[in-house]
């Protein structure tokens, strides 16, 4: 049976290698709800875009009703002009006829510059479908990855749980349940290497008899840190 310094070792190995893979594990499905998240962010934007545009023609094409009816009002105006005889009337006439013609010209204005603000948001749908179809050709991509991936990382989980168990049926029976203990409290994170005489991971110092046990293989704790310590190989 091996020292439970070589089997302490081995054991944080283990643990080490078995959290790794269960991140990796983790980290698949938080991948696909990101992208997820970015395809919902993107089909809301080409919504509001879409929805914009619609609003915007919608509001020219008021504006085009209210040009036609202030255009049919200037020429009304201007066939009565011929027909007045009262200068009064006449005055007052031409200045409705001026109030109408810049109504028209703003009339115009107006709709020049949604004209082209529309050409600019039709541009942009494009390229909002093309990100968006892109975004969702990913999600497909990544989960069939993740799939394939996921098989094989669970496979790898299970051989390092198994090689545990049998590592940590190797710990003798007087260590077990302090060892259980700091497991149970500190995962994979209740163990450390000792080098240069120092725990690495509060990097406080060890006494020589202390490193001397370990050299024996005999199971010590950091008296800093509660961790299990051991001997890199």
């Amino acid at each position: 049976m091996p020292a439970p310094g070589a089997t302490l070792r081995e054991i944080h190995r283990l643990r080490r290698a078995a959290k790794d893979l269960t991140d990796r594990i983790e980290a698949g499905p938080r991948q696909i709800k990101a992208q997820h998240t970015v395809i919902a962010r993107q089909e809301e934007n080409l919504k509001k875009a879409q929805d914009e545009l619609k609003h915007l023609k919608v509001h020219t094409h008021e504006k085009e009703v209210s040009l036609k009816a202030a255009t049919e009002q200037t020429k009304k105006y201007e066939k009565q002009l011929n027909d007045i005889m009262s200068k009064k009337e006449y005055d007052a006439l031409k200045h409705e006829l001026a109030t109408t013609r810049a109504s028209e010209a703003k009339l115009e204005d107006d709709i020049l510059a949604k004209f082209g603000d529309i050409e600019e948001r039709q541009k942009k749908i494009p390229e909002l479908e093309k990100t968006l179809a892109q975004s969702k050709a990913q999600a497909v991509q990544l989960e069939r990855e993740q799939e394939s991936r996921l098989t094989e990382l669970k496979r790898q989980h299970a051989e390092v749980q198994k090689q545990l168990a049998e590592h940590e049926a190797l710990l003798p029976d007087d260590i077990k349940p302090a060892y259980d203990r700091l497991i149970a409290s500190k995962g994979e994170d209740a163990m450390s290497a000792v080098e240069n005489k120092n725990c690495i991971a509060c990097y406080t110092g060890i006494t020589a008899q202390n490193y001397n046990d370990l050299v024996q293989g005999r199971f010590l704790l950091c008296k800093s840190c509660g961790r299990i310590l051991y001997l890199p190989e």
